[in-house]
């Protein structure tokens, strides 16, 4: 009896943790993927931004070739 007690206690022990591990693991997979959401956003919102600054510097190269020529 006091070799089961002596081997049981850790085992349980063990199990216990192996659980709360495993719990653990899936709110740290559910974060993870909450943050690469935001990241996929901010990278959208990033390209957009992008977008719209070489559509502007493509004006202003427009409006500086127009006042180039108008100089020559």
């Amino acid at each position: 009896m006091h070799d089961a007690i002596t081997l049981g206690v850790p085992v349980l022990a063990i199990f216990f943790g192996i659980l709360l591990n495993q719990r653990g693991l899936g709110e740290l997979k559910a974060d993870l993927k909450g943050d690469i959401h935001r990241l996929e956003s901010k990278i959208g919102r990033l390209q957009a931004d992008l977008h719209e600054f070489k559509r502007e510097l493509g004006r202003h190269e427009v409006r500086l070739d127009n006042l180039e020529s108008k100089r020559a």
